[in-house]
């Protein structure tokens, strides 16, 4: 059992598994671009990173990822969104981390509009305390960029009171430099090999693994 005030949760791929709807987007955004996709593995890494280290990963020049990435949201905004599922137990261990009187915040990479569509949408926005995504308007483009607006925003000064969940280097990674600990959980989209080499302290197999790993 591990005791933590804040639990922050990354979403794609931690909370929802959001693959389908994203790689069928970066699927529409390559072709319009006359990009022949890879396979099916390689679209799927994908999901998790910010989108324009990817499309940056598919030869997309940096002066046209805004083009490419207007043609994604065209696809993922009214439809891909919601080619999406609440992984399973993820609720119910919600529910019982609430119930226990801890503090739940999403920290994505996903732009803001997006989380906030998606808590709704699977009416998850219940449970949680805060929710931030990125927001290239005001700089908030990395993970490291959202994890840090919101221990400020929420003033989080004892690191030690808090942890994040995620399924990807790239939300460890996001984590390391405010010495914040990090759960990998493996029904995502990462292999314990990528989680444990990027400094994972822990890794879970799933959701219900993690409500033994809280002691709820």
């Amino acid at each position: 059992m591990h005791d933590y005030r804040t639990i922050l949760f990354d979403l794609d791929g931690t909370i929802t598994d959001s693959a389908p709807g994203v790689m069928n987007a970066f699927h529409h955004a390559l072709n319009a671009f006359g990009i022949e996709p890879k396979t099916h593995g390689e679209l799927k890494k994908v999901v998790g990173p910010p989108l324009h280290f990817s499309f940056a990963g598919y030869g997309v020049p940096e002066e046209r990822i805004g083009e490419i990435m207007e043609h994604y949201l065209s696809y993922y905004l009214p439809r891909g969104i919601y080619e999406n599922s609440v992984f399973p137990g993820m609720e119910e261990l919600f529910r019982c981390l609430k119930g226990a009187g801890k503090r739940l915040v999403v920290a994505s990479s996903k732009r803001q509009d997006g989380v906030d569509t998606v808590m709704r949408y699977f009416a998850l926005d219940q449970y949680f305390d805060f929710a931030a995504g990125s927001d290239e308007s005001v700089g908030r483009v990395t993970k490291a960029d959202t994890i840090r607006y919101i221990l400020d925003t929420l003033d989080i000064s004892d690191i030690g009171s808090a942890i994040l969940v995620g399924d990807r280097k790239y939300d460890v990674e996001g984590a390391l430099p405010f010495g914040l600990e990090t759960v990998g959980i493996l029904h995502g989209y990462g292999t314990e090999e990528e989680l444990r080499k990027a400094g994972a302290a822990f890794v879970v197999k799933d959701a219900w693994e993690l409500m033994d790993f809280f002691g709820v």
